[in-house]
């Protein structure tokens, strides 16, 4: 493989359960496949960070770097610094252990003074990019986790990015962010003519419910749009979905114990990885369930 496969999990619409797949996908790929595999946060909630840090709130605390030192290109002064040095990226990234093993790393983010990077010097979009063409290369994948609205951190994700999943829940409303989802990238292909970033694909979670078996009439409806949508916009839809399950907490908690229907997930996460890597992950280890 010819550097990392990169992945932006986006969709203009806010309570999808993109971060849960995000991480888990990151998870899936690093225990189950044995890749090497780089998790960044670009969602100022830090969702993903939380995940995957079992001390998130030491790591605030002592205000260690993050993915806004990566954009500002310094680490500022801390307790320990009493003035603006040049940014180690050991210092930023974070081996996780408890959750992806060994080969999984995190870029966290630290969105709590993002506003001030924001408002003070405009970001690069180019510098996550960069880093990955610079410093990962020996990755095999890298994961993008991004925020529900368009910003300069969005266009960040697609620059740094060959392919968008876009994770959607069959409910009313839907597809309310798919057209602003294809506008951004129409736009962000107008302006980078060389640059190839493709949907791969749909994937439609909490398919069912455990109140009314199937979801009743109106996960039909939603079904019905989304491919409709789906089909006008030429982006496929994954065949597995990822049900309603109770196991994903416990998982996002880094315990794979007892999953329950969450053991779905990984049904879509091997059809997934089978599409962007065109190869198939059957030889990868299997988790006991």
């Amino acid at each position: 493989m010819n550097g990392p496969v990169c992945v932006s999990v986006i969709n203009m619409k806010g309570g999808v359960g993109k971060t849960t797949i995000a991480a888990l996908l990151a998870e899936y790929a690093s225990v189950d496949l044995g890749l090497e595999v780089l998790a960044v946060d670009l969602d100022p909630q830090a969702n993903l960070s939380q995940a995957l840090m079992r001390d998130y709130q030491e790591f605030l605390d002592e205000k260690r770097p993050s993915i806004v030192e990566l954009f500002a290109g310094y680490s500022p002064p801390r307790p320990n610094k009493s003035s603006p040095s040049s940014l180690n990226l050991d210092d930023v990234l974070v081996r996780t252990t408890s959750f992806g093993g060994s080969r999984l790393a995190l870029i966290p983010s630290r969105f709590d003074f993002s506003d001030n990077l924001i408002e003070s010097v405009k970001p690069d979009a180019q510098v996550l990019a960069t880093l990955i063409a610079n410093e990962f290369q020996d990755r095999d994948l890298v994961i993008i986790d991004c925020a529900p609205t368009e910003s300069i951190f969005t266009q960040a994700a697609y620059h740094a990015s060959r392919y968008v999943l876009v994770p959607v829940k069959p409910e009313y409303f839907a597809t309310i962010g798919f057209p602003l989802l294809k506008d951004s990238l129409d736009n962000f292909r107008a302006h980078n003519r060389g640059h190839s970033i493709d949907v791969a694909g749909i994937v439609i979670n909490n398919s069912t419910y455990h109140y009314s078996g199937n979801g009743g009439p109106e996960r039909a409806r939603a079904i019905v749009e989304l491919e409709r949508e789906a089909e006008r916009n030429h982006w496929r839809i994954f065949d597995r979905q990822i049900p309603l399950s109770r196991g994903f907490p416990k998982m996002m908690r880094g315990d794979f114990t007892y999953r329950g229907d969450a053991v779905q997930f990984d049904y879509f996460a091997e059809e997934f990885f089978e599409h962007i890597l065109g190869e198939s992950t059957h030889d990868g280890k299997q988790r006991e369930t």
